[in-house]
């Protein structure tokens, strides 16, 4: 059940990012400026990572407890994997903060937004198969 909870939320959750990507635009820039723009997190980019941590924890205590197969580990090993990498190039590297905090056109954001949209997609199958 939290395999399926963690992989459908992260799917609703790449797709609500890329659709406020594609609809705001450059407006868009706010949002990802208060997230990774500063030198400090603010409180809701850390209770949103603890929420996601904590969903995670309980997915990959059922994976461990089920017969497991490469979607799962794709998700339970995987998106963590992802996740520190764009820890390391984005959210925690001044030189990523700059790149995002650089973005300010409409078509530079719908783009990116557009381009996520696959993610979505394989978010679904792999917590389908998991």
């Amino acid at each position: 059940m939290w395999i399926a909870i963690f992989g459908y939320g992260l799917a609703a959750l790449a797709l609500a990012t890329s659709a406020g990507m594609i609809v705001l635009g450059r407006r868009w820039q706010v949002i990802e400026a208060s997230a990774y723009g500063g030198a400090r997190r603010p409180i809701w980019f850390w209770a949103a990572a603890a929420g996601l941590l904590i969903i995670w924890a309980l997915a990959a205590a059922d994976f461990a407890a089920s017969d497991r197969n490469w979607a799962g580990w794709a998700l339970i090993a995987g998106v963590p994997l992802g996740w520190a990498l764009k820890g390391a190039a984005v959210v925690f590297n001044p030189e990523g903060r700059k790149a995002v905090s650089g973005i300010d056109t409409d078509k530079g954001w719908r783009r990116i937004g557009l381009a996520r949209l696959p993610i979505v997609f394989v978010l679904i199958a792999l917590a389908a198969f998991a």
